[in-house]
C-alpha cells in the first residue's frame, strides 16, 4: 500500500496544486526538444476549473536558503523563504526563468511541500527551514492547456520531474553564505 501511496501522492498533489485557473507561458520545452502530437499554450484566465489550492499567508520570511536540484540532466535551483523555523514559500530557477513567488500548499501533502502560485506547482520531499538543504525535490508543474479532438482541455504539464538534490551544487550556493570568521589579532 505504501507503495501505491508513493505513485499517487505526488499525481494527486500536482492535480490539487494546479487546480487553478492563472495563466503562465514560462518553462516552456526548448525549440530542439521534440514537440508532444496536441498543440500546448497557457491556459486562459477565464477558464473554469477548480479552485486554487489554499496556501499559508506570509507577510515576511526570517531567512533564505537556496538549494540545487538536479531534474535529470538538467538543473533546478529554488530559494526558499523560511519563518518561524517553517518553509512557507519557494522561488523556483529553471532553464533560467524565475517562477513567481509560489507559498505553502496549508493542506495535508502526505509527506510532501507543496508549493503553489499562478499556475505553477513545485513538490518536493517534506522539510523544515533546518534541513530543506538535505532533502531531494520532486517535480515542477505548469497549469496549461491542450486541444484535445478540436477542444481545449485544462492539462497540468510536467516541466521537471525526479528532482534530485545536488550536493555539491548547493554547498557552491551557499557558500558564501556563512558567518564570517573572526579576524586574527597581529603580534
Amino acid at each position: 500500500m505504501n507503495a501505491n501511496l508513493k505513485l499517487i501522492v505526488p499525481a494527486v498533489l500536482a492535480a490539487v496544486a494546479l487546480s487553478a485557473c492563472g495563466t503562465i507561458d514560462k518553462f516552456k520545452k526548448k525549440k530542439d526538444e521534440p514537440v508532444a502530437a496536441a498543440q500546448t499554450q497557457a491556459a486562459p484566465a477565464q477558464q473554469q476549473g477548480p479552485s486554487a489550492p489554499q496556501t499559508v499567508k506570509v507577510d515576511s520570511i526570517d531567512s533564505t536558503k537556496e538549494v540545487a536540484y538536479k531534474c535529470g540532466n538538467e538543473p533546478l535551483n529554488v530559494m526558499y523563504g523560511i519563518k518561524g523555523g517553517e518553509v512557507v514559500a519557494a522561488q523556483v530557477k529553471f532553464r533560467n526563468q524565475l517562477s513567481p513567488g509560489l507559498f505553502r500548499v496549508a493542506s495535508n501533502t502526505n509527506g510532501q511541500n507543496a508549493f503553489w502560485g499562478e499556475g505553477i506547482a513545485w513538490i518536493a520531499e517534506q522539510a523544515n527551514g533546518a534541513n530543506v538543504d538535505k532533502v531531494n525535490g520532486n517535480m515542477l508543474t505548469i497549469r496549461g492547456t491542450t486541444t484535445v479532438n478540436g477542444k481545449q482541455q485544462v492539462v497540468d504539464q510536467i516541466a521537471a520531474k525526479s528532482c534530485m538534490l545536488d550536493k555539491t551544487a548547493t554547498a557552491k550556493l551557499n557558500k558564501g553564505k556563512a558567518a564570517p570568521a573572526a579576524k586574527s589579532k597581529k603580534k
